[in-house]
């Protein structure tokens, strides 16, 4: 199983990703004036978060954002899921008012994109950008797809 597409197509990854999981993936945009205070204080306001819920993830993101910026929160909170972060469910009473038809009893974590100041958003990050780096159709560059194994 390929399970990131070149050129890039977020739906076929998305599938992939779920099959590989075992789980569905869900898009859920939400309305930026929610956002603040959805984390603990301290953690910054999130352009996007991943709900690593009992039967799905759920990755929410800023509607009325740039494609672009919706496939760098992707890639980022997939690389929550691929290193196994964990920051537990800090935040949830935040992500009960952004998201008040989602049981709270079936979220395990919740994650963040917001600052970088630990080592797990750090982490997730540089993650996201070694993922679109060699598949993004805004950055197929030659050297990059050779280097990522693509033709070169």
């Amino acid at each position: 199983m390929r399970l990131v597409p070149s050129p890039w197509n977020r739906t076929a990854f998305l599938d992939a990703l779920g099959q590989w999981r075992g789980r569905s993936i869900e898009l859920m945009p939400v309305d930026s004036t929610l956002l603040p205070g959805t984390l603990d204080s301290g953690r910054g306001t999130p352009c996007g978060l991943w709900l690593d819920c009992t039967d799905v993830d759920v990755i929410a993101f800023v509607a009325g954002t740039t494609d672009f910026h919706i496939d760098q929160i992707i890639a980022h909170e997939v690389g929550h899921m691929v290193l196994d972060h964990d920051a537990g469910v800090a935040g949830l009473a935040g992500v009960q008012r952004l998201l008040p038809n989602l049981d709270p009893a079936l979220i395990r974590r919740v994650l963040g994109r917001s600052e970088f100041l630990d080592e797990q958003e750090d982490e997730a990050e540089q993650f996201g950008d070694l993922l679109l780096s060699g598949v993004s159709r805004w950055r197929a560059s030659r050297p990059m797809r050779s280097f990522w194994g693509g033709d070169g």
